[in-house]
């Protein structure tokens, strides 16, 4: 089905811009009017939503929430899941893509593969963007851009990174998944997502990850970021177990909880 133009919510006059974050266990939304935020709403799934139910989630949050209603100038997508393989560049072959998933992701005849390239760190991120929600917004806004969320973790990681620093560990925590990235400097050891639902368990694959990589809990720096705070038990926890843990501050968001 094609939406007529009048009716599609992408409008050059408009002064807002929007970006949507899309994972298997909620929905994150900002609205933003010459680089400020204006608008901002989360909503957090009780369980973890197959690509239907998602797409599901997501008319019922454009049809519910007002600000979303607004025509904008521009649509960005956010894909936050662990549909992703990190790549060297000199590796990595176009035509070939999916190739780099189908050991640690499910491939169906109707996915589509994406990558996202990391020009000034020679990597590319190859990762599943899901083709439903893809259409859906297509046919709402027309052309619009995505992108996967490690591509731009990683990104603020190692621009921040400088050649010769000591190995270094980062964590984003969101829903039920955690993002791990280790640093050598501006070199990057490993990149990969676990679920997890009690601190026990995140605990575990963060120490799981320093023993591969030979760092010692008493002496490397973990960052945590998202969905995590000092009074949490998992930074507790975390915190026991690993001596030099520090705190990213996070932007404030509004949080719905699903019923």
């Amino acid at each position: 089905m094609t939406v007529p133009e009048n009716n599609k919510k992408k409008d050059l006059n408009s002064s807002y811009s929007l970006s949507v974050q899309l994972s298997l266990t909620g929905l994150s939304f900002l609205m933003e009017e010459e680089n400020k935020p204006v608008f901002t709403e989360e909503i957090s799934f009780s369980e973890p939503k197959n690509p239907d139910e998602l797409l599901f989630e997501i008319e019922k949050a454009f049809a519910e929430i007002e600000q979303l209603q607004h025509p904008v100038f521009e649509l960005t997508l956010i894909y936050q899941n662990p549909f992703y393989s990190i790549v060297p560049a000199a590796l990595f072959k176009e035509d070939e893509a999916e190739q780099y998933l189908k050991l640690n992701t499910r491939i169906f005849t109707t996915d589509f593969v994406a990558f996202d390239t990391l020009e000034n760190f020679e990597l590319v991120n190859v990762y599943v963007p899901l083709a439903n929600i893809n259409n859906y917004f297509f046919e709402h806004y027309g052309e619009f851009s995505y992108f996967h969320f490690t591509t731009t973790f990683l990104e603020s990681v190692l621009q921040n990174e400088k050649t010769g620093n000591p190995k270094k560990m980062y964590a984003h925590l969101h829903g039920q998944q955690v993002d791990v990235v280790v640093t050598s400097g501006k070199k990057l050891e490993l990149c990969n997502s676990f679920n997890y639902t009690t601190p026990e368990d995140l605990t575990y694959y963060l120490l799981f990850v320093a023993e591969q990589l030979q760092l010692n809990p008493e002496e490397f720096e973990l960052e945590l970021s998202g969905k995590i705070s000092e009074e949490d038990d998992f930074f507790e926890l975390l915190y026991t177990y690993i001596r030099n843990v520090t705190l990213k501050q996070n932007k404030p968001t509004t949080l719905r909880i699903e019923k």
